[in-house]
């Protein structure tokens, strides 16, 4: 039978890594995990991943994928809709602004290389508030981890075990480590090689460059020629070696050896590529928005542009959980205590190009769609007011007035009122019901014809002599009737219209 667990036991951490015995410890302070820094590391340490940064490429990957995540603008949202914790996010949006946040950032986002890194919070007392007046870097090297994960300060007083840090001062940004090691474990590990199997090519490139772009001086002395007289030969080859005029005696021979090539001579070249494509992949998750190389295209560097933004929001949410649970916290801690902290976070949407919005409105409303007031405001901004439609009649010139008098001004359009549409609506109600008598008598006979036909062919032969028959005094009365009603109510409102006068 299973043993059951214990209450303490159900909330505590029982498999931590300070009881792997797999990660090494010394005097209470853990080692790092990582196999590449403690076999290449030597008395360097972590600056051996810095010396990567050397190396154009790799420092170029590395840049990309930081500046990716300081691209989106940051955010800071209130817990809840509660006074407290809105002033909170008010106080921290505040002081947030007045640090160089990206920068700092970055600095933390140097994790990302060496699996963890370190900054420092100066505060400064203002007023009723205590507020952060700058966020400093420093080296990981001079830090170590205890079993329960905090920071220590490796000091020349302590230089083992370090010195315990104050609460509230160090930020400490992890990346990567799978088995809970506070040093993390950083792309520096996996970088390593190419950029070491990299270096070892192109000394060999610039070798073979010169081999084949200058030619081997080969000098030939006589048999029994003394020790200095073979030195002075050789004087003669180094000379020459530096292109300058050389003197040799007599019975002596200098000459030219051309290196002879054979196979692929780019093959130095395609080392160093390849090299490149794996830093690209291990840093950015693919290659293509760095270098699109022969076999690239557009809708490939897009497909892998998608991958690379993947992994930026990774980091940004990597880094906002790293910042909200000790920059973001502190903060709402001393200056807003009982509040609960805000959410600080990175928004990467792209806003909607409005040319394109615009062309699918247009579709829309082509289907018989009008946009609100509302979304037209919020879509395209302020300063939008809606035109009233107007119908301009074909009226007759005044009285009197050529018909040819071109600096007539021209007549004013009516705008055509709501009053204006019901009236229209109104009339066509009535002409329905007018002639809808006559309009259900022809549907009748047409239904009784068709089916008393033999087929189609046969009642669309007999359709001419049915209309015929039916006649069209009622619906054509109908019509008339509306027509009258129609042009009296138009003559109304032209003697009732603007300029009017009287009655009569």
């Amino acid at each position: 039978m299973a043993k059951q667990p214990t209450k303490t036991e159900m909330t505590t951490e029982i498999a931590s890594i300070a009881r792997d015995y797999r990660v090494p410890t010394y005097g209470g302070i853990m080692r790092p995990d990582d196999d590449t820094l403690m076999s290449r590391g030597g008395g360097k340490g972590l600056r051996i991943y810095d010396d990567l940064e050397r190396d154009c490429h790799c420092y170029a990957v590395l840049q990309k994928r930081k500046h990716a995540v300081v691209a989106g603008e940051w955010e800071v949202d209130a817990a809840s809709e509660r006074p407290i914790d809105v002033r909170a996010a008010d106080v921290v949006r505040a002081q947030i602004e007045a640090v160089p946040f990206d920068r700092i950032c970055v600095e933390l986002l140097d994790a990302v290389l060496k699996g963890y890194a370190v900054s420092e919070v100066i505060w400064e007392p203002r007023g009723n508030e205590i507020v952060v007046s700058n966020i400093l870097a420093r080296d990981q090297g001079r830090f170590v981890f205890d079993t329960t994960g905090r920071p220590r300060l490796l000091t020349l007083q302590n230089m083992v075990e370090g010195e315990e840090l104050p609460n509230r001062k160090f930020i400490v940004h992890r990346f990567g480590g799978k088995s809970g090691n506070p040093y993390g474990l950083g792309l520096g590990t996996r970088l390593f090689w190419p950029v070491f199997f990299k270096r070892q090519g192109i000394t060999f490139w610039l070798t073979f460059a010169d081999k084949f772009g200058n030619p081997t001086a080969v000098g030939k002395y006589p048999n029994g020629a003394e020790v200095r007289d073979q030195k002075k030969l050789l004087d003669a080859l180094q000379a020459l070696a530096h292109d300058t005029g050389v003197i040799i005696p007599e019975g002596m021979i200098i000459e030219l050896l051309e290196a002879q090539r054979s196979g692929n001579v780019n093959t130095h070249e395609q080392l160093a590529r390849y090299m490149d494509e794996q830093m690209s992949e291990a840093v950015l998750g693919e290659t293509l928005t760095t270098n699109i190389g022969k076999s690239g295209s557009y809708a490939a560097s897009n497909t892998h542009n998608e991958v690379r933004e993947e992994l930026r929001d990774a980091d940004a949410d990597m880094l906002s959980d790293t910042l909200n649970g000790t920059l973001v916290k502190w903060i709402t801690e001393l200056n807003v205590p009982g509040a609960t902290p805000p959410k600080l976070w990175r928004n990467y949407e792209e806003p909607e190009d409005l040319n394109t919005k615009a062309d699918r409105d247009e579709k829309i409303h082509k289907m018989g769609f009008d946009p609100s007031d509302q979304y037209i405001r919020e879509t395209y901004g302020e300063g939008w007011v809606r035109r009233k439609t107007q119908i301009a009649p074909a009226a007759a010139p005044p009285n009197g007035q050529d018909e040819d008098q071109d600096d007539a001004p021209p007549p004013e359009t009516p705008a055509f009122a709501e009053e204006d549409q019901d009236l229209v609506d109104e009339l066509t109600r009535q002409l329905d019901e007018a002639a809808g008598p006559a309009l259900d008598l022809v549907i009748e006979r047409i239904r009784k014809r068709l089916g008393a036909a033999e087929d189609l062919a046969a009642f669309s032969e007999s359709l001419p002599d049915l209309f015929h028959a039916i006649g069209d005094d009622g619906l054509a009365d109908a019509i008339r009737r509306g027509l009258v009603v129609a042009d009296l109510q138009g003559r109304a409102d032209i003697e009732d219209g603007p300029g009017a006068e009287g009655d009569g």
